[in-house]
């Protein structure tokens, strides 16, 4: 029995060495080479198959009741119906405007903001067929996300398959990945839950570097190209993760040839960076314009404590009572691995087949909680110990636009998982190497990956509480409000706008059915004037609203007259009512409203003769204007400078060479021309200027 492998749970399974052929790494498999076959002889596509509709089966167990209602229920009402309208969103563009796939219909008129979020490329890739075949967002999205658990999943038994040759080490610790606790508790987050791509870096450099192979080089650049259309935040995830990886082998190994291997996954990685530059470039461009930018204060919030590797998600039906919200403030740092994961990964540092591999994952769980710990530890006598993530924050580029350090707890799965793989397979060996009958041997190797992936279960089930159902079609929405929009595409804002933190992801769901432009919007971030022009809104219809809107180009009004107190919507109804510029069109509850054309404010921005600066020097005396005035200025490709602050956004003081200045009419600068006027506002250029 000394060459038998674990058996799975459909059946024993082997080391396999055609496995082993074909993946060009005999050092992986030395002791299986010659492994006797436990079981029928299958293809390794065969298997590869079988493996993945298994994992695909243990995500809908997983996420059951979901799968039950997929075609018109969201995992729930927040990021969800967000990611719904990122797939359908890029869906439409992809089939419409390709190149304008970054200015998406959410903060108008604000550009590139897509790039307020992952843009979610890949997953809509995918997808796209089921789109095209049902034009159902919903069930495109919860298809997305079953997919993404089981893809996460075999991915991570091909990374524990090529460490060990051991199929049913590698079906344990892709479960054990792709159903942790701390993934779970953020099913609600497409991008997070596509976690396949880091597993397969791991596997593709691993097999680059110990055999300097420029083919798995290539294979690496891939796996960076696809991470970086499937999801922003692991891409920088990736970069530390390739990180850990190159710097663990050059500590065990650093030879000459080493060295050339190294090179060889440099070389890929960038070549893999320069493809991507069309998906990359709009975030930097958004970073450029309106210098986003996290705070430390900001990070420091959203950073892991030790504590939070305890807590579970309260829904998680064996330990949420008990070990839920009482350890973590918020999902994102509800950080669990699960209770059977670490005592599997700390078994597997005492698996002896893998030299530096061990290392290596051990240096990415420990290093990965460590970055979730953020840039510094507060000590009891409230001294500031500075953490790696500090250098990153400060060193690596696009590293500050990261909110939740907290999230690298995720990475650490990576190595805890790969390290459990290691674990099974050397119970695996230790059961294999018992003096007991054969029968008893193979029995025990039977069970042994079944008893745990049921442990796994219980350790990992989480309920999956469920809102109500969601139309998927206009006809269905029974909104005649957004059929009207569909019938008369135009820039439109939705009231009300709502308060607290971009409020409400439903205005980008509902927009689904009309892709007109919104004012309104829901991401990962907003831009700097959305709050100022919102606190404005409150006013509305006051007539400094309604010239406002009109400034920037709105024709369309929609009132959600569904207030808890009918009273407040009758009289904004009467007030509504007494504006000469808006004309109903739709009636309630949910009314809408013409607004007569005056885009002042768009005209003016368009005056500025291409490609030259402006400067705002004013724009703390009316941040809504000259919030939106800079938005309308950048999207025509124009520099603003300026003088103050606008949220998040520090203005840069204009050079001499600026020679376009909009200012507060009666408020001339010096050596300066009157070059266009509207609505209170004086474009202004400086005599001379560029001469």
């Amino acid at each position: 029995m000394d060459g038998r492998a674990c058996a799975s749970p459909g059946g024993v399974i082997h080391y396999s060495s055609v496995v082993a052929t074909k993946l060009d790494d005999r050092s992986s498999f030395d002791e299986a080479a010659h492994a006797d076959w436990a079981g029928p002889r299958w293809s390794p596509a065969a298997v590869a198959v079988a493996v993945a509709v298994l994992f695909l089966a243990f995500s809908v167990l997983m996420t059951w009741p979901l799968p039950a209602g997929m075609a018109h229920q969201l995992v729930s009402d927040g990021d969800p119906a967000f990611q719904t309208w990122t797939l359908a969103w890029d869906f439409h563009a992809f089939t419409t405007n390709p190149r304008g796939v970054f200015d998406a219909n959410i903060f108008y008129p604000y550009h590139n903001t897509l790039a307020y979020s992952d843009h979610l490329f890949g997953q809509a890739a995918v997808i796209a067929p089921l789109l095209a075949a049902t034009g159902n967002a919903i069930l495109a999205d919860n298809v997305s996300l079953l997919l993404a658990f089981a893809a996460s999943g075999f991915a991570m038994y091909l990374l524990v398959l090529d460490l060990t040759g051991n199929h049913a080490a590698g079906v344990v610790a892709g479960f054990a990945y792709a159903f942790a606790p701390m993934r779970l508790a953020h099913i609600e987050h497409l991008h997070l839950i596509s976690a396949q791509w880091l597993p397969l870096a791991v596997l593709t450099a691993r097999r680059a570097l110990r055999g300097n192979s420029g083919r798995w080089a290539a294979a690496l650049g891939l796996v960076v190209v696809l991470q970086g259309l499937f999801g922003i935040y692991y891409f920088y995830f990736l970069i530390v993760l390739l990180g850990m990886v190159v710097a663990t082998f050059l500590i065990w190994r650093h030879g000459g040839r080493d060295l050339t291997a190294v090179g060889k996954v440099t070389l890929a990685c960038l070549v893999a960076g320069a493809i991507l530059l069309p998906a990359l470039l709009p975030y930097q461009t958004v970073h450029d314009e309106l210098g986003i930018e996290r705070t430390l204060p900001e990070v420091v919030k959203w950073s892991a404590q030790l504590d939070n590797y305890r807590a579970v998600p309260p829904h998680n039906r064996l330990l949420g009572e008990r070990m839920g919200a009482g350890h973590a403030p918020d999902l994102e740092r509800q950080l669990s691995p699960g209770l059977l994961l670490v005592p599997l990964a700390v078994a597997g540092l005492f698996n002896r087949r893998r030299s530096w591999e061990r290392w290596l994952l051990l240096t990415v769980a420990v290093g990965s909680i460590v970055l979730s710990l953020g840039p510094y530890w507060l000590t009891h006598h409230g001294r500031e110990i500075w953490l790696p993530y500090r250098f990153l924050y400060d060193e690596l580029p696009g590293f500050r636009s990261i909110r939740v350090p907290a999230r690298f707890g995720l990475l650490s799965l990576v190595g805890l998982a790969g390290l459990a793989g290691l674990g099974v397979d050397l119970l695996c060996q230790l059961a294999r190497h018992r003096r007991v009958p054969d029968l008893l041997s193979t029995v025990t190797l039977g069970l042994m990956p079944v008893v745990l992936l049921a442990g796994l279960v219980i350790d990992d089930s989480t309920r999956v509480p469920l809102p109500p159902a969601l139309p998927t079609s206009l006809a269905a929405a029974d909104a005649p409000e957004y059929a009207w929009m569909a019938a008369h595409p135009a820039p439109a804002i939705e009231f009300p706008m709502g308060d607290g933190l971009i409020s409400s992801s439903w205005s980008n769901f509902w927009s689904i059915f009309h892709w007109n432009p919104l004012v309104n919007g829901y991401s990962g971030i907003a831009p700097p004037a959305y709050y100022p022009f919102r606190d404005r809104m409150k006013t509305f219809p006051a007539p400094e609203t309604i010239r406002l809107l009109q400034g920037i180009g709105v024709r369309t009004v929609v009132y959600h007259a569904r207030s808890a107190d009918p009273a407040v919507d009758a009289a904004m109804l009467a007030r509504i009512r007494q504006v000469p510029q808006l004309h109903q069109v739709v009636g309630g509850p949910d009314y809408v409203f013409t607004l007569d054309a005056d885009p002042w404010l768009l005209r003016l921005a368009q005056i500025v003769p291409r490609g030259q600066a402006v400067a705002l020097p004013e724009l703390e005396r009316d941040p809504p204007t000259f919030g939106m005035l800079a938005a309308l200025l950048q999207r025509d490709g124009h520099r603003v400078y300026g003088q103050g602050r606008l949220d998040y956004w520090q203005l840069t003081p204009a050079p001499h060479s600026v020679c376009y200045t909009v200012l507060p009419d009666g408020t001339t600068p010096p050596d300066a021309n009157s070059f266009a006027q509207g609505g209170g506002l004086t474009l202004y250029y400086t005599r001379g200027c560029g001469v």
